[in-house]
């Protein structure tokens, strides 16, 4: 995957999860969070490239357990940074119940499905 490829879908898939927490956000139950749910968008973007910087460099590599090891890497490291957030937003904000939840973890989803195929198509490309 070229890097004008990559960084055109990801603007994509920002925009569309964008106009989605845009929406999502109006919702009277939700509106206390929309603060977490655009600083969450930004760190999942951010975390996105970082990732692909690093998944290319590493399918790139001779050695091929570099890839292994990046994807790997990434992946727990998204993981507890998750619960980190999650954590310190509720000792930070006290959220009067658990809604903030639903926009976090959708982002979460939707940056870790596209990861997923990005990382797919960087593993196929010095196979």
């Amino acid at each position: 995957m070229s890097q004008r490829s990559f960084f055109i879908q990801l603007g994509a898939l920002s925009l569309v999860t964008a106009i989605l927490l845009y929406f999502l956000n109006r919702q009277p139950q939700l509106q206390a969070y929309s603060a977490l749910s655009w600083i969450s968008l930004g760190a999942f973007v951010s975390l996105s490239v970082l990732m692909y910087l690093a998944g290319y460099r590493a399918a790139m590599s001779e050695n091929k357990n570099d890839f292994t090891n990046a994807i790997l890497g990434f992946t727990v490291a998204k993981m507890f940074l998750a619960i980190l957030v999650l954590i310190g937003y509720t000792q930070l904000a006290r959220p009067q119940d658990k809604l903030f939840i639903i926009p976090f973890f959708g982002i979460y989803l939707i940056y870790t499905i596209f990861e997923t195929y990005f990382m797919m198509k960087l593993g196929r490309m010095n196979a």
